[in-house]
Parts: structure tokens; sequence; C-alpha cells
């Protein structure tokens, strides 16, 4: 049992958290990383009071012991800052605008950006700088300006065509806010606007509320700038948002775009589960507690998607979930192309796509039967039966046909898991 004083020492740590150390502490501890500081903060607590340990207290102290750092180096750094005329960057690949209020402060440390599963990084054009505030107004505006190679533009030139019109290639303009640690997800500042080359550039945002100064709403997507853009000369791009006391990162790269068809042909390709693991997780979850099951009766399985409620067709479940139930990797993939969110919605934590996995062992139950079969339960023998079945079989017969029938509904119910299978089967997943 952790002591209080050490209970209340660690609450305090936890307060003290910046929104990626918390994401990543409630990543690491296997709870869902997803939402505002106040939402974080939350989590972090409640775990804390209810699955309090030397783990948990340890990754704490970590953190806070990496941000007290960070600080004091933060501080270290403005003691010796340099002179304003000194701080406009100037990098191979970009310059920036040198009037007042465009000035970019110090390239921001390490500050990483989430990998989009939808978005494939080609080339680094504009690595991540700060959207620096001038002379304390509500309203900012912050400049990059950069050229594009002749490579760049072919690449962009010979790629395929997406069905929404634009080029499977892209140059984007990506915003996050700036963490000293971890990485971070896509986030746009209020009242953004973006302009290419003087050009109004569209923006995909949604507001909660009418609230001055609320952030849009995740997600926030890349912002393609492609159309836009010259070829041969210097290219300016714009950013005005508000400034209401948070701290925001801007970088520009050359990206493929990829849709949710050629996700899922990866999938298939790169993460299947052979019908032998799938055994062995099925025997592990049998020979544990039934209690601990999270999202499934005993070990019965629905062949339904609980995304698209209609019989799956490529089943799938994250490798760290611990639940048998599987959701349709076509639909999810779908479903997160339009509005990514990447949690299971069996038991709800992340699913990114780079942890799914499909179950090849349903995959073949799920082609050997009818549509008609909605359920099935696995049995602790190594076989499987049709739940629907069962139950029809369990209405009372006519007595003079039960023992002929009896024996019949039984070999047609269970199915040999061993032997529905071979090692050659096994190859062609």
């Amino acid at each position: 049992m952790v002591m209080s004083v050490e209970l209340l020492e660690a609450t305090h740590m936890v307060e003290r958290l910046r929104v990626a150390e918390l994401r990543s502490l409630l990543s690491s501890m296997g709870k869902n990383n997803k939402g505002l500081k106040k939402e974080l903060l939350q989590r972090a607590t409640e775990l804390l009071q209810k699955e309090c340990g030397p783990e948990l207290l340890s990754a704490i102290r970590k953190l806070y012991e990496h941000r007290q750092s960070a600080i004091i180096n933060t501080r270290r750094s403005q003691a010796f800052a340099v002179t304003p005329t000194s701080e406009v960057i100037a990098m191979p690949t970009a310059d920036y605008l040198s009037e007042p209020n465009a000035v970019m402060h110090n390239l921001v440390p390490e500050v990483q950006m989430i990998k989009l599963p939808f978005y494939h990084t080609l080339e680094t054009i504009v690595a991540p700088v700060p959207l620096v505030p001038n002379c304390g107004l509500k309203l900012q505006t912050s400049y990059i300006t950069f050229c594009l190679t002749s490579s760049q533009w072919a690449q962009i030139k010979n790629s395929q065509e997406l069905n929404s019109g634009h080029k499977s290639v892209q140059v984007v303009l990506r915003i996050c806010y700036t963490e000293s640690i971890g990485v971070e997800d896509d986030q746009y500042p209020p009242k953004i606007d973006v302009f290419v080359n003087g050009l109004y550039c569209l923006i995909q945002v949604r507001y909660s509320s009418l609230k001055d100064g609320l952030e849009p709403s995740r997600p926030c997507c890349p912002i393609n700038l492609t159309p836009l853009l010259k070829k041969n000369s210097e290219n300016s791009v714009s950013v005005t948002w508000g400034n209401y006391g948070k701290r925001y990162s801007a970088a520009v790269y050359l990206v493929r775009v990829f849709s949710s068809t050629k996700l899922l042909e990866q999938l298939q390709n790169r993460a299947v589960a052979s019908k032998e693991q799938c055994r062995l997780k099925i025997c592990e979850k049998l020979c544990s507690d039934p209690e601990n099951e999270i999202a499934t009766t005993g070990l019965q399985v629905s062949l339904i998607c609980p995304l698209a409620k209609t019989r799956m067709s490529v089943p799938c479940r994250a490798q760290l979930c611990a639940h048998l139930q599987c959701f349709d990797a076509e639909f999810y993939l779908q479903m997160n192309e339009r509005k990514p969110s990447w949690t299971c919605p069996v038991c709800h934590k992340p699913a990114a796509f780079e942890k799914l996995q499909i179950d090849s062992l349903l995959s073949s139950i799920l082609q050997s039967t009818d549509d008609a079969m909605k359920e099935i339960e696995y049995l602790s023998n190594g076989s499987w039966r049709a739940v629907r079945e069962e139950r029809e079989s369990s209405k009372t017969p006519d007595p003079a046909l039960l023992n002929l029938n009896s024996h019949a509904v039984l070999l047609e119910d269970v199915v040999d898991l061993t032997q529905c299978s071979t090692d050659d089967d096994d190859d062609q997943w």
C-alpha cells in the first residue's frame, strides 16, 4: 500500500505535467491518451488513486524530473538570449520574412509531430518553427517562405490522382503545440486563416462553440498547400492565428496521401496473425478468469462488426487488446479516413494503424460459414460452435426424434479448430 505522503507527492507532480507528458504517462499505462488537458489530468489522477504502484510512481517521477530540467534549461537560454536582429532563421530549404511581425525565433528543439497513417512524409521542406506572438496583439500573423526543387515538383506531377481530384503527393502545412517532449497531434490555433501567395487557402475547421479564444475541434488535418504554389519562384505562406497564451509550431512537408483502400492492402500484406497465434490467444483467455473479459460474454465472439453492424469481412483488433472480439478492418479504416480517432470500438483503448492485426482464424470461420451465422463460441477442447444453432437445438424436440438427432446436432454445431486447417493453410495467411 502506497503511503499517503507518496500519493500526495505524486499527485502534486501530475498536476504540473503538460499535455504531452500526461499523454505519455497514460499511454505507457495502457490508458486512453486522447482529449483536452483537463480530461487527461482527471484520467491520470484517477489512475493514481485506483492503481497506484511502484511502476506508476516511477513513470510520474521521471516525467516530472524531465519537466523541471527543461524549465531550468529554458531559463538559462533566455538569460543568454541574442538580440532580436539575429533571431531570423536561415535554412537551406526555407527563408523567413524579416518584417517585425514575422520574425521566427529559434527552431523548436525536438518537436515531433505524430505520424499519420494516411500521410507518409517524403521530405521535410520546412522543419518545425514556433509561431511567435508580437506586440501582445490577439490576432497574430506569421510568415514562412520556401522554394520547391525540380525533384519535388516532379514527384507531385507524376503522382496518382485521388478521388478528390488532388494529387496523391502534396505539400502540406502542419501545426501542433510546442512541447519539450513527446509526440504532438495536429492542433490549429484559434481564429486560424492561411494564405498562400496572397490567395486564401481553404481549411476545414469546426468549433464546438463561439467562445472567444476557442481552438478548432480535433481532428485537425494537414493543410494542402499544393494547388496555390508557384513552380519557379518563392512561395509565401502566411498564418493568421489568435494569441491566447498557448504556444504553437508549424512545419511544411512533402507527403504521399493514402486512401483507406491502400491502407487495407498494407494491413493484409504485413499484419496477419497466423491461425496458431490466434488459437494460442484463445487458450490463454480460456485459462484466465472469465471476469477479466473486457468486452465479450465468456468466450463468445460476434461475427457482426460493432461499428458497421454488419457481418465482418476482414476481422482485426489491436495487438494489445485483451479481448477476442474483432471489428471490421475495412470499415474501421474508412471511418478513420473521415474522422481520425484510432480507438478500439470494443475496449475503447488506443488502436493505432501500426498496432492492428488481422485474425486469420476468425477470417477462415467467416469464409466457411453462411451469412446467417451471427455469433460463435470458442470451447475449451479447441473447437468452436455456432451460438445460433445451439440455441435452436435447445428448443424442446419431438421425443420420438430426440435420440436420433441429438448426436448429429452436436457434430454439426461443434468444429474442431485443430482439424479445420493444416500447416499449409497457415502459410496462406
